[in-house]
């Protein structure tokens, strides 16, 4: 789980800016969560951590207010990873330096489809300034395909800096 969780997260970097990745031996470092209470229900192989929910993982920060860890068949590989928030917030320095940030009131993360979903005011954003933002943001890691989708109500908005901007 460590490594696909910290793929999901790298192939975003990697999306949005190009040329820049997301810092090598993150998926290395072992992973931290913090939370005010911790529930553990063996029979149906799901964790949930609520209460002002602190990930880390090298240079990955993430923040919710719940974090659901669900194993459908029960072996390692086939976690789905749900966080919910107002909005939760992820975090991630690449090798460059630089950072990327990403809010959504609810993000899935399907770990053997290697497959995220961020719902209900959705947003990436690139230190620098470049920006994806809508209602839904889906991302197929293996196919390196994003899908930005607004509600009936909005547009999708991308915002993409000159090279010179992005450079400072």
């Amino acid at each position: 789980m460590n490594k696909k969780l910290n793929n999901i997260f790298a192939f975003l970097l990697l999306l949005i800016s190009g040329s820049a990745f997301a810092l090598t031996n993150d998926s290395e470092q072992p992973i931290y969560i913090d939370s005010d209470t911790q529930n553990l229900d063996l029979k149906t192989n799901t964790v949930i951590f609520t209460g002002n929910v602190y990930l880390r993982q090298g240079s990955i920060r993430l923040h919710a207010n719940k974090v659901v860890v669900t194993r459908p068949s029960g072996s390692e590989g086939t976690e789905i990873i749900d966080a919910y928030g107002k909005p939760a917030t992820f975090e991630q320095t690449m090798d460059d330096g630089k950072k990327i940030n990403g809010e959504a009131f609810d993000l899935q993360y399907e770990v053997a489809k290697s497959f995220l979903k961020m719902r209900n005011q959705a947003v990436l954003t690139q230190e620098g300034g470049n920006k994806v933002e809508g209602q839904l943001i889906t991302y197929q890691i293996d196919k390196q395909q994003l899908v930005a989708e607004s509600d009936s109500n909005g547009r999708v908005t991308t915002i993409l800096q000159p090279q010179t901007k992005q450079k400072n």
